[in-house]
C-alpha cells in the first residue's frame, strides 16, 4: 500500500465517543505486521478521500503539494457496523458532504485528475469482539442524536501501513510537507 489522502476532524468525534462511553476506540483495522497502537496514535479521526499504490507515489505526492484547503463540514448521519479485515468488526459513522465539502472534493479531483471515494465514513472502533462492537453501537445510538455537523479541520496525507506516518498537512494556514 502507498499513501492515503484524508479529511481530518477536530475534537468533535472523540468527544462524541467519550459521551457514549466507548472505551475501545482503536480506529485502525487489523493488518498483518502492523503496530495498530502506534498507528492509532498517529492517525486522527478521518474519512479517506482516496488512496494509491506505492507505484504511483511520486506522481500523487507531487500533486499533493498543489492542494489547498478551505473550511468545510460533513454531516454524521448514521452509526453502522461492518465486517472488517482480520476477522474483525468496524463500528463507524457514515457521513455525507456538508457546507463546502463537495467544492473541496471537486478541487482535489481537479488537481489529481482522479475521482474521490464515494462511501464516506469515519471509523470509530475496530475489534475482533463482536459483542463489544455491538455494545458500543447501542451506546452511541442511545446517547448521540444524529445528524451532527462535523467541521473538517484540514487534509492530511499518510504513508500507510507500517509504520504509519503523516507526510503532509494541508490547512487554511498552508500546505506543509512533514519530514520523517
Amino acid at each position: 500500500m502507498g499513501h492515503k489522502l484524508t479529511a481530518v476532524f477536530g475534537h468533535e468525534v472523540p468527544r462524541m465517543i467519550l459521551t457514549a462511553g466507548v472505551i475501545n476506540n482503536n480506529k485502525i483495522p487489523f493488518r498483518p505486521q502492523l503496530d495498530r497502537e502506534a498507528a492509532n496514535s498517529v492517525m486522527p479521526y478521518h474519512t479517506t478521500l482516496f488512496q494509491w499504490d506505492k507505484e504511483q507515489d511520486i506522481f500523487y505526492l507531487n500533486k499533493m503539494a498543489d492542494l489547498t484547503f478551505r473550511p468545510c463540514t460533513v454531516i454524521a448521519e448514521e452509526f453502522s457496523i461492518m465486517n472488517s479485515t482480520g476477522y474483525s468488526y468496524l463500528l463507524f459513522v457514515r457521513v455525507s458532504p456538508g457546507e463546502g465539502f463537495q467544492e473541496l472534493c471537486d478541487s482535489i479531483s481537479a488537481v489529481t485528475g482522479r475521482p474521490l471515494e464515494t462511501y464516506l465514513r469515519v471509523s470509530l472502533s475496530v475489534s475482533k469482539d463482536q459483542k463489544q462492537i455491538r455494545q458500543q453501537y447501542r451506546a452511541l445510538e442511545k446517547s448521540i442524536k444524529l445528524p451532527i455537523v462535523l467541521p473538517v479541520r484540514g487534509l492530511e496525507v499518510f504513508h500507510i501501513w507500517d509504520p504509519v506516518q503523516k507526510v503532509r498537512s494541508i490547512t487554511e494556514v498552508g500546505n506543509i510537507a512533514i519530514q520523517p
